[in-house]
C-alpha cells in the first residue's frame, strides 16, 4: 500500500491597518542637495502588484532653531528637493503639511560631519569580489556611519551588429546607431552600517559595502561604483540598525524578531499616528572606485550562449518580430541571407543605454 502526501495551501489571516500610514524618507545635506521623498503604506491583499503610493501636493520645508526655513519644492513621485546652507552649531528639522492639512515634524538634530572616505578598496573573496570602505575620524566624533551606492557597468553585446530591421517595410537597412558599447546603472538597496564606538579609535576598517558574484556581467568590461558616506548620531543608528533588522536579517527562527521600529517623526494633528523615518541632517562625502574585467582571474565570465542563424529574406518578419532575432550583417553581397543572432545578443539598449556617461574614462 503506498500513501500520498496531501498538501493544502495556507493563506494566514492579514490583519490590515484602518489608515496608511506615512513613510519619510530622506537625509538633510548640507553640502548638496536635500532630497525627501513621502510616500504610504498599503495593505496586503492577495495578488497585490500595486506601485508605491506617493504623497503629493504636501508643503515640505526645513526649519532651524532660529526660526529660519528653508522650502523644498515637489518635482513628483513623492520627493521634494532644495538646497541650502547648514550652520553646523544650528538644529535642524522637516516639517511637512500634508494636502489633507496634516501636520508632521521631527525632531531637532544636529549637524553632524561626515569625515572623509579614505579609501575604496576590493579583493577577491572565493571568485566574488568584494567592495570595502575605509575611514576615519581623528577627532573621534563620528563612531556612527551609513554608507549608500551607486554602480555603473560598461558591457557590450556578443556581436557587433551593422544592420537595423524595419517592420514598416520589412526590410534590413544599415544601422545608424552603435548597438554593441552600452552602459547599465544601479543603486543600492541594502542598508549598510558600521560604527566604531567600542573601538579605542574612531577608525572603519574594510567595512564590506557589496560583493560582485563571479561571472558577474558587472564586470565584463568595466565597472565603476560611487559610495556615498553618512555620519549618523547614535538614535539614528539604533533606528538603521533595527531596520535593517526588520527587513533583512529576518527568515529563520534564529534571526531577530520583526519589532516596531519608530523613528524621530511625529504627527502634530494626531500624537497617536504612526510615522515611518527618521531624519537626519550633516555633510556627506563621497569616492568613486573603478574595477577594470583586466583584473579579473581567467575564465571570469563565461562563454555568451549566442546561436547564430541565418535568416532568409522571405522570413524576416517572423524571426525578427516573432522569434526575437536581430540581424547582425550579410554573409555577402549582393543579397543573401541575413546572419543573426538573439536580441540580447545582438542589441545592448535593450538592458542598457549606449549614451556613455559624464564622468566615464
Amino acid at each position: 500500500m503506498s500513501l500520498a502526501n496531501c498538501k493544502t495551501p495556507y493563506n494566514p489571516p492579514v490583519q490590515n491597518a484602518k489608515q496608511q500610514f506615512l513613510v519619510v524618507e530622506g537625509f538633510l545635506n548640507g553640502n548638496g542637495s536635500t532630497i525627501i521623498t513621502l510616500s504610504r503604506t498599503r495593505n496586503i491583499s492577495l495578488g497585490d502588484t500595486a506601485s508605491h503610493i506617493y504623497e503629493d501636493g504636501a508643503n515640505v520645508r526645513v526649519e532651524d532653531n532660529f526660526n529660519n526655513v528653508y522650502p523644498l519644492y515637489n518635482s513628483g513621485n513623492g520627493t521634494y528637493t532644495g538646497s541650502f546652507s547648514m550652520n553646523p552649531s544650528y538644529l535642524f528639522r522637516l516639517h511637512i503639511t500634508t494636502s489633507d492639512h496634516r501636520d508632521y515634524q521631527s525632531d531637532y538634530v544636529s549637524v553632524k560631519q561626515s569625515p572623509p572616505i579614505d579609501q575604496l578598496s576590493w579583493k577577491l573573496t572565493n571568485n566574488d569580489v568584494q567592495v570595502y570602505a575605509n575611514t576615519h575620524d581623528p577627532q573621534n566624533n563620528t563612531h556612527y556611519y551609513r554608507w549608500q551606492y551607486g554602480e555603473t557597468w560598461e558591457f557590450h553585446s556578443d556581436y557587433y551588429s551593422e544592420l537595423k530591421y524595419n517592420p514598416i517595410n520589412n526590410t534590413v537597412n544599415p544601422r545608424t546607431d552603435q548597438v554593441y558599447q552600452c552602459w547599465h546603472s544601479d543603486s543600492s538597496t541594502n542598508i549598510i552600517l558600521g560604527s566604531s564606538a567600542k573601538l579605542a579609535e574612531d577608525v572603519i576598517n574594510q567595512a564590506p559595502i557589496t560583493i560582485v558574484p563571479f561571472g558577474n556581467k558587472k564586470i565584463s568590461v568595466l565597472y565603476s561604483i560611487l559610495v556615498t558616506q553618512y555620519a549618523l548620531d547614535s538614535s539614528g543608528y539604533n533606528y538603521w540598525n533595527a531596520m535593517k533588522s526588520n527587513t533583512e536579517d529576518v527568515g529563520s527562527i534564529f534571526d531577530p524578531q520583526p519589532n516596531l521600529t519608530k523613528g524621530n517623526i511625529h504627527c502634530i494633528t494626531d500624537s497617536m499616528e504612526t510615522v515611518i523615518g527618521y531624519i537626519g541632517a550633516g555633510t556627506t562625502q563621497q569616492s568613486r572606485l573603478f574595477i577594470s574585467h583586466a583584473d579579473m582571474p581567467n575564465g571570469w565570465n563565461p562563454l555568451p550562449d549566442c546561436t547564430e542563424k541565418n535568416v532568409t529574406p522571405d522570413s524576416l518578419a517572423y524571426y525578427y518580430e516573432i522569434a526575437g532575432l536581430s540581424p547582425i550583417i550579410y554573409p555577402g553581397p549582393p543579397w543573401g541571407p541575413v546572419f543573426s543572432a538573439t536580441g540580447s545578443c545582438v542589441d545592448c539598449t535593450l538592458t542598457g543605454t549606449n549614451i556613455k556617461p559624464s564622468f566615464w574614462p
